[in-house]
């Protein structure tokens, strides 16, 4: 039992002194810590598949880049509750396309499958996006 509490203490350690380590700085290091980074590498991936998002809701992270994949066999769109500040059109969702978009700002983000659903209703999903 000892030698397995030295390396977790050990660890422990470490983090402490790499979290002191990030705390310290000036004044305009608060400042950036505040802003939104990409998380890079990250990527959640919902599939539209016929009448359906799977998963229907996700949770991320702010800066993550979310992939929605049309594995149906029909048409599809997503297109938000609210705003036009993302989604994508029929044309641009056949069978086998691709939509990404990187989420910045926390929240959550409805939005639906105008062409087999409604806005709360049918082929609906929601993305949380946490600070």
């Amino acid at each position: 039992m000892r030698r397995l509490r030295r390396p977790l203490l050990s660890a422990v350690a470490l983090v402490s002194v790499l979290l002191t380590a990030g705390a310290c700085g000036d004044d305009d290091s608060a400042d950036e810590a505040s802003d939104v980074s990409l998380v890079e590498g990250v990527e959640v991936e919902v599939s539209a598949i016929d009448n359906t998002f799977r998963p229907e809701e996700i949770e991320i992270a702010a800066g993550t880049e979310v992939r929605w994949s049309n594995d149906g066999r029909n048409v599809h769109n997503v297109l938000p509750v609210e705003g036009e500040a993302w989604g994508v059109e029929v044309d641009d969702f056949e069978p086998g396309d691709e939509y990404r978009h990187r989420f910045t700002e926390p929240g959550t983000y409805p939005y639906y499958c105008s062409l087999h659903g409604t806005t709360t209703a049918g082929m609906i999903g929601t993305v949380v996006v946490t600070g």
